[in-house]
């Protein structure tokens, strides 16, 4: 089986966007969290998702998935204090009906610019190597900076920035998160970062530079705009961008 597991846990305390959490914020008639459950739902080869969120967003989660037709959605668990948990309680769920072998694609239920491409990529790249983390090519430069002065700058030829899915078979995340867990680590900041600590071999595909996570004010309007594109490409053809 190939499984989707959002993180839709966010509260949106960097979006200033009133009492609103941002996967329910609205880009082009639809909710960001409908947006990429569409992604999913509508790629041939994903056969179920899996969604944690926060408990009290839980009903307007399950509203619009009842609205907009999302009939993959088979597990909805309440998300925990941090991501981390969040995820570990999407992952126990669905290793409580699905195969350890399943391939497993965790993604942020705020990163709603992903494509099919990127999807069976990553479920190819599993299926043939046992894991594959979304990325893109850093473009600018960096620099590393305390107390406002710039102590390195640092080469970008072989820099990539994480990204999401962060997919897996389920039996050998899900592990990791157990062990995390056992050894006191609560607040990962990513699955990559569990599988790096753990001293495993990662394996890379690279994603356009549009498949950003919707976390500031900024970042949602730039959003809108990659929607336009994508709009005005498929009504009159007019060229895309990355």
């Amino acid at each position: 089986m190939n499984i989707a597991v959002l993180f839709a846990g966010g509260v949106g305390s960097r979006m200033k966007a009133g009492t609103v959490p941002k996967q329910f914020l609205e880009i082009h008639g639809k909710p960001v969290i409908v947006h990429t459950l569409e992604l999913f739902e509508h790629h041939p080869e994903i056969d179920a998702i899996a969604v944690a969120i926060l408990p009290s967003a839980r009903a307007e989660l399950e509203k619009l998935i009842r609205r907009f037709d999302i009939e993959k959605v088979r597990w909805v668990v309440d998300g925990g204090a941090t991501g981390q948990e969040s995820r570990h309680n999407a992952l126990k769920a669905v290793a409580a009906d699905c195969p350890e072998d399943s391939v497993v694609l965790v993604h942020d239920g705020v990163r709603p610019l992903i494509n099919d491409e990127i999807i069976s990529q990553n479920i190819d790249l599993v299926k043939r190597e046992g894991n594959a983390i979304t990325c893109s090519k850093v473009t600018e430069t960096i620099v590393e900076s305390h107390e406002h002065i710039l102590t390195d700058v640092i080469p970008r030829d072989h820099l990539y920035a994480a990204q999401a899915p962060q997919s897996f078979k389920l039996g050998e995340i899900l592990d990791l998160y157990d062990r995390a867990v056992s050894e006191g680590e609560n607040d990962s900041i990513d699955s990559c970062s569990l599988m790096h600590r753990y001293g495993k071999v990662i394996h890379r595909i690279t994603g356009p530079k549009s498949n950003i996570k919707i976390t500031t004010a900024d970042d949602l309007y730039i959003a809108r705009t990659y929607f336009s594109i994508i709009e005005n490409q498929q009504l009159y053809g007019m060229p895309g961008g990355e």
